[in-house]
C-alpha cells in the first residue's frame, strides 16, 4: 500500500513537473519569436536594431524591406549581423516597412540634399566683372574733369 501510495506521489510530481517544463518551453519559443525593432535614417540609409523580447540581439535575423504602399513583396531581404544590426539605402522621401520575425515598423525616408552650388560659366563670371571694373573707372574719370 505504501508504494502503491509512493507511486502515484510520484506520477502526479513527475505529471506536473513536465507540465510545467512545457508550459516553460512554450513561453522561450514565444519570447524568442518577439522581437523588437528600433529604426533611424540618415538621409537615404536605413539603420535598424532588432532585439529579442528580452532585450538581447537577435543575431543573424532576417529581416524584410518593403515599399509601405506595396501589399506583398519584399523590395529587400536581409540578414542582421552579430550584434542585431542591419543597414539598407533605400531612395530619398519614400516609405518602407522592415518586417523581422513577426515585429514590424516602417520609416520614412527625408527630403534629398540641395544641389550644390554651381558657378556660372568662365565667360559669365569674366564678363560680370568686365562690367563692374567700369564703376570704378568712371568715378575716378569724372574727378579729373
Amino acid at each position: 500500500m505504501f508504494t502503491r501510495m509512493l507511486r502515484g506521489l510520484c506520477a502526479r510530481k513527475c505529471a506536473g513537473l513536465y507540465v510545467g517544463l512545457c508550459l516553460t518551453l512554450s513561453a522561450g519559443v514565444v519570447s524568442a519569436q518577439d522581437m523588437q525593432i528600433d529604426l533611424l535614417n540618415d538621409g537615404a540609409l536605413i539603420i535598424g536594431v532588432v532585439s529579442n523580447a528580452d532585450g538581447t540581439p537577435a543575431a543573424e535575423t532576417e529581416v524584410q524591406i518593403a515599399l509601405a504602399t506595396q501589399s506583398a513583396g519584399s523590395v529587400a531581404t536581409l540578414r542582421t549581423d552579430t550584434v542585431g544590426i542591419f543597414t539598407y539605402t533605400g531612395d530619398y522621401e519614400t516609405s518602407y516597412r522592415v518586417t523581422a520575425g513577426t515585429a514590424t515598423a516602417e520609416i520614412t525616408l527625408g527630403e534629398a540634399p540641395p544641389d550644390p552650388f554651381r558657378w556660372p560659366p568662365i565667360y559669365i563670371t569674366l564678363g560680370i566683372l568686365m562690367l563692374l571694373s567700369l564703376i570704378p573707372a568712371r568715378m575716378l574719370r569724372r574727378k579729373d574733369l
